[in-house]
Parts: C-alpha cells; structure tokens; sequence
C-alpha cells in the first residue's frame, strides 16, 4: 500500500489500494453514503465511505484531520469533476481513522473567505490551509529554488552570515539584543549582511549568495514588515553591467521556470534624474503612459502671470475615457496649494478647448503633446515638488481607472544622489547606504559641494515597486572614511570593514532583491503579508503569537536590566 499526494492520482491508478492523509473539506449524505471532500496540499480527493462500515465517519466535520485506505475507482458518468484534477477518480474507503478532531473554526476555511484580515492572523494556521495561501507558499518556494538553481549554475556560493551582529544603523533602528555574559553590552539583529558580504569578498570568494533575514525596527508603514526576505548577492571584480546581467538573468529564469513565461532583456534603463522628471517618481510605474510634460518654455512664451518666477511648469494629458470631474480639479487645485504649488491649471480639447487656460492653447500646441479631442490638460508649477505632486496624481489616475497593462514592466533606475538633507536634523546623510562608490567624475564635489554627489547605485523596479537596491561598493579605506566623514558617521562602528579594505579589497558589487515583494509581484497580488507564512500586522505585532509581550522579572534581572 503506498502514500500518495493528491495531484499525482489520476485515473491510471484505478483500481490501486492506497493510502491517504488530509484535512476534510466538506462532508455530503446522499442516498445512505458519505462522500468527504479530502483536501491535502496539493489538491482535493473525493472519498466514498459507508457509514455502516465506518459508522465513526458519521461525526466528521470539517478540518478534521484524518487517514484513509481503499481502492481508487473512476466515477460513474455524471458525477465528475472537470474542475478538479482528481475529478475523474475517488477512493472507496475501506478504513479509515481519525488523527486530529477539529474545534469548530472561528471562520470558515475557503479560498473566497469572509473573515478579516485580523482574525485570520489570529488563526493563521488555519487561514495556510486555504488553496489560494497554500498555492503562494509552494510558488514562494518554487521561486526561491529557481533563484538558488540560477545563481549555483553561475559559480555562485551560498554562505550564511550572521544575525547576531554589532549595532550599525543604515538607515533603520536596529532590533537590539542584551548580553547576559556581558552586563550593559547589546548585540543587534542583523539589518542586511552588507558588512560581512563585503568581507567575504575582500576574502577571495569572488561569488556569494544567500537567503538572508534581515530585521528593522521601522515605524509601521503598510508594504513593510519588521523582518523580511532577500536573495543578497555580491560579486568581486565587477561594474553596473555584470550586475545587471546576472539579475536579469535570474529574473529571466524565474519567468521561465515557474511561469514558462519569456522576458525581454536587458531591462530599460533611467537615470534617477530622468525617472523624476518624467515619472515623478524614482519607482516608475511602466504599465501606462500619461508622462510628465516640460511646459515651461511655453507659457514663457505667452507671458501667463501665475506661472512668472516659478521653477517648473509641468502637466500631465489624462486620456478622455478617464472622466476627471470639475469637483476633483477644484480638490486637486486645493491639494496642490496645500503642496506649496501655484494651484491646478487646466484646459479639456474638443472642437474649441476649454478651462482655465482654454484661451492659450491651439490644436498645434495639442498635437506636439499627444492631446487629442477629449483628452484634458492637467499643469501645475512651482519648485521641484511639481514632479513628486504629478507623479503621484498620475499613479492615482492609473489606479483609479486601471490603466495597467497585464505585463512585468522591470527597468534600472541608477545614478541616484549619494547623499541628501535629513529632514528632520536639516544634516547631510547618505542617501541609500553609505558603503556606495561615488561616480569618479563626482569626486572633485566631494569637499565643495557633496550633494551633487552621484553614487553607483541602482534600484530595478517592476510595475511600480522597487525590487532590488544594490551598488558598486567602496573598496579604499580612506575614501570609505570620507565619506563617513561627510555623513556624519562614526567610522568607529565599522573598523572590521575599514581594516579588512587594507588588505587587497577587490573591486566588488552586489545587489539584494527583495523576494517578500517579487512573490506579490508576480502572484499578481497587493499585500505583501499574503506571501510570508506568518507575517506581523502593520503595526509590527504578531497576533497569534501575541507579540510583543512582556517578560519576566527573573529573565529582565539574567539580563542585568530594569524598567522604571
């Protein structure tokens, strides 16, 4: 008698005696027989029993946990099931036992659930034996096996790192851990391996990867959680275009392994610059069009007195099939202002234009900026914030009326600023991480003028969301520590790099795509909490879990630590 799982039964296997495991699904009594609906991770299996054979099955409900022997039969003509794909087949149960008797489920187990998202965190393991999660788990994993196969076909070596490391903040708070041995002293949770893949590469191993954790203790935002999954890769000897060879090239194995899907390569590619100027954003979304428009010269030309000192006059053409009414330009007018912006200017074309700058365009002007009959003209003006004010409106349009295409849109955005003005401290900061090799012909900025500094960094972004970060790194101790300098960073903290950088550091980069994200991604879904097993909620807590929780007297005291 032999296991089997579900979704390799098929009517071959008629009139085999087998053995099965799962959870029941469902429980039909019709005509004097209970048909149960047996459901294992890879799918459902009709079971027959004979409730005066097997008089326990009479009690079964669903989630039950349960095993069964019998024969696999084909199912009468009419009774089959081209949905399943065990649909053509059941089992004639001749023994059966139950393994686990399940409460009655706080919400019913179905892949078109009714439960909220926060009961179902509660009862998450029950929430994981719904179809729709389990089929993302296992694509999760087919994923990442198809990342490993990639990367070890291309003399990659997997090493793991440690978690337990020293508090070095890049950007985030560090998730902090109490020494017991040591009184006062605190490990940190490892944010990313960056310091150790660079070692490993000043150590000669030319080609890592692995499937790292990393933890942040972020404030709570909605597409992020307090821990999360990537694939970190670095390589010695390398510039922008071997990184972007290899992570197309492992994206284009993904499509093909587990999608059987072709992806065009290489990926286009922006500077931050140009992304700003013409998306409003360094994410760009590729899926639709309605690009950023220059309008500044012309309404020089015309002498239009709200847009006289301003830095920037941009638009935006919103197609005709996508109704912006009179009420949401005056909210729009309103929002602008609010943005420090010089309000919401706009004309619509038909046969005569028509709006408040009606007056100044032509069907000429119109043509050059692809406006057709319907279409309406939506421009603000003022300092840079135009950008960001119509690369929102734009994706908020896009959303609205669902303007994407059906595609993975992946483009490189590189050349972004390596440092910027805290908000906060109003102090100068490194702008992603400050381990990122300055463009050569930047360096002279360096001492006079930092923040037009560019690095050597690039993001890949798909449909909008920023997949991967990486850079070329630094490999000079003295232009490490410059740039420590200009950041207003303790060198201190990082001394294992720093000396290890004077011991022949090769040329190195790397890149850490995300793999919470690309599995939304490309599940075609919105919340990356759908794809991590047992994610936090929002605001950082674990609801079945219940945590953060508090500890005892006796484990703070083992911890040389007191609240007051």
């Amino acid at each position: 008698m032999k296991k089997i799982f579900f979704d390799r039964l098929k009517k071959e296997n008629v009139g085999e005696v087998i053995e099965v495991f799962g959870w029941v699904d469902r429980v039909r009594n019709l005509g004097g027989l209970l048909f149960i609906d047996l459901r294992d991770r890879t799918g459902m299996l009709q079971l027959v029993i004979d409730p005066k054979e097997h008089p326990e099955a009479v009690d079964l409900g669903a989630q039950d946990c349960i095993r069964a022997t019998g024969m696999v039969r084909e199912r009468p003509e009419g009774q089959k099931n081209p949905k399943l794909t065990t649909g053509d087949i059941e089992l004639d149960v001749d023994g059966m036992e139950v393994l686990g008797k399940s409460k009655v489920p706080p919400f019913v187990v179905e892949n078109d659930v009714k439960a909220g998202e926060e009961l179902r965190l509660r009862y998450r393991y029950l929430d994981l034996r719904r179809e729709t999660m389990q089929r993302v788990i296992i694509l999760r994993h087919r994923i990442v096996s198809a990342m490993r196969e990639y990367l070890n076909n291309n003399d990659f070596i997997e090493i793991e790192t440690p978690i337990l490391t020293r508090s070095m903040p890049e950007g985030a708070r560090d998730y902090l851990v109490p020494s017991r041995l040591y009184p006062k002293k605190f490990y940190a949770l490892a944010q990313s391996p960056q310091m150790y893949k660079q070692l490993l590469m000043v150590a000669g191993f030319e080609r890592y990867y692995q499937v790292a954790r990393c933890m942040r203790d972020e404030d709570p935002r909605h597409d992020r959680q307090p821990e999360h999954t990537q694939i970190d890769i670095e390589l010695s000897f390398v510039d922008e275009e071997d990184v972007y060879q290899i992570t197309e090239g492992m994206f284009v194995h993904i499509l093909k392994t587990v999608f059987d899907r072709k992806l065009v390569v290489p990926f286009p590619r922006l500077t931050y610059a140009e992304a700003m100027e013409r998306y409003g954003t360094d994410k760009p979304d590729l899926r639709f069009g309605m690009e950023i428009i220059d309008l500044k010269e012309f309404f020089k030309e015309r002498d239009f007195p709200p847009f006289e000192g301003v830095k920037e006059v941009r638009g935006i053409v919103v197609k005709k099939e996508n109704k912006i009414s009179r009420k949401r330009l005056d909210e729009l007018n309103n929002r602008a202002k609010s943005a420090g912006l010089r309000g919401i200017f706009w004309a619509r074309r038909e046969q005569e234009f028509r709006g408040s700058i009606a007056k100044l365009l032509d069907h000429e002007t119109a043509a050059k900026i692809q406006m057709e009959t319907g279409d309406l003209l939506i421009i603000t003006a003022g300092d840079d914030t135009v950008f960001t004010f119509l690369g929102g409106l734009r994706n908020e349009i896009a959303a609205e009326y669902n303007l994407y295409k059906k595609d993975y849109m992946f483009l490189w955005v590189y050349d972004f600023p390596l440092f910027e003005i805290d908000g906060k401290t109003g102090k100068i900061t490194a702008s992603h991480h400050i381990f990122t090799q300055p463009r050569k012909e930047d360096l002279p900025y360096l001492d006079s003028d930092p923040l037009r500094v560019r690095g050597r960094l690039y993001d890949l972004v798909c449909n909008g969301n920023e997949l991967a970060s990486g850079s070329i790194r630094n490999h000079n101790r003295a232009l490490q520590e410059k740039l420590f300098e200009i950041a207003g960073m303790d060198k201190n903290k990082y001394t294992m790099l720093l000396n290890a950088l004077e011991y022949g550091a090769p040329p190195h980069g790397g890149i850490a795509p995300g793999i919470d994200r690309i599995v939304m991604i490309l599940a075609g879904l919105t919340s990356i909490r759908d794809v991590i097993a047992f994610p936090k909620t929002t605001t950082a807590q674990g609801l079945m879990e219940k945590i953060p929780d508090e500890v005892t007297p006796e484990q703070l005291k083992e911890l040389h630590l007191k609240f007051d």
